[in-house]
């Protein structure tokens, strides 16, 4: 079983800087997902941010109707405590890093569920992220974007289900070290702001070498390319330092084969998964207590439209729904 990236993620988004002289808002268009960025004025800040996900949701292939969506058994929640801190390197880029701690709660018995539920503790895979301005706002030109490079590494550190065969509450993560890049536009000079980003994921190939309860050997594991679209829509109250932002999230993950070998039998086999889709919706409230304090509440919809979407459909894939409080401290 694969969890959506927005179980790591959280659903987290980032609203444009609330102050007197600008909108300006480092990587808007895709904060929905990251979960730290630093506005033009930062040069040091942390993040730390307390999640909940429930209602996984089982998605099969996608038919004529729609996706065929069942309840996931082996979890029930799972609460995320994430911590990053970001440095500014220079007046156009800047550097994060995000590590998360994962509370997963499942039966303990999924035939059996009076036997009631258990814990695990479990940490997430940490991520390294870099962002370029290319192109900066101003109040010269209302209608020119903010365009930004995007760029992160994420080694495979955390329990997975590639490497062991660990149960859903026992593992986080997809197994595979990954890297990232991206293109980000962000237009936060009007009234109604709006950002869209398209991402790329690599993800490089595994040799896990483990042995099921079949006595096959998987002696490696790949996975296709990963395409994700974001789009965002965003609203600044500065009079009440409040800022909004809704969007949704389209992530599209390719083909994962596993290749396994049976030394008793002396024959080698494929198992391929097919590519998974997601579709989530996000909202989210931004609060600048003061100019270096900021609160911030969200809520994602995973698998948020059950019905015919062509090839947006969400098919081969676990969802979840999350909600997240934040706290930001800008130090200078």
């Amino acid at each position: 079983m694969k969890f959506s990236k927005l179980s790591l993620t959280s659903g987290l988004a980032t609203l444009s800087l609330l102050s007197s002289y600008a909108y300006a808002c480092s990587s808007c268009g895709s904060s929905a997902t990251t979960p730290l960025v630093l506005n033009p004025n930062e040069n040091l800040k942390a993040y730390l941010g307390i999640s909940q996900n429930f209602g996984y949701m089982n998605y099969k292939n996608s038919d004529s109707q729609g996706a065929i969506r069942t309840t996931n058994p082996k979890l029930i929640t799972r609460r995320t405590l994430t911590l990053a801190v970001g440095y500014r390197l220079t007046d156009d880029a800047f550097v994060t890093l995000t590590g998360t701690l994962n509370q997963s709660e499942g039966p303990i018995n999924i035939n059996d569920l009076t036997q009631g539920n258990k814990v695990k503790y479990v940490l997430g895979d940490p991520i390294l992220s870099g962002r370029y301005n290319l192109v900066n706002m101003g109040i010269d030109n209302v209608y020119r974007p903010q365009v930004q490079l995007v760029a992160s590494y994420k080694p495979k550190l955390a329990k997975n289900m590639v490497d062991l065969d660990g149960d859903a509450i026992d593992t986080v993560g997809n197994g595979f070290h990954q890297v990232m890049g991206g293109i980000d536009f962000w237009w936060g000079m009007s009234w109604l702001q709006f950002g869209a980003s398209q991402l790329l994921t690599y993800s490089f190939d595994r040799t896990p070498d483990n042995v099921n309860a079949k006595g096959e050997t998987q002696y490696k594991r790949t996975r296709d390319l990963q395409y994700t679209t974001v789009l965002t829509l965003g609203h600044v109250l500065k009079e009440y330092k409040l800022a909004f932002q809704t969007g949704v999230i389209l992530d599209y993950i390719g083909e994962e084969t596993t290749y396994r070998r049976n030394d008793a039998a002396g024959y080698s086999t494929k198992n391929v998964n097919p590519t998974q889709q997601s579709n989530s919706v996000f909202f989210l409230v931004k609060y600048n207590v003061t100019e270096q304090d900021t609160l911030r509440f969200s809520y994602t919809i995973g698998g948020a439209y059950d019905g015919n979407l062509g090839p947006f459909t969400n098919s081969n894939q676990t969802t979840s729904n999350s909600a997240l409080v934040a706290y930001e401290k800008t130090f200078f």
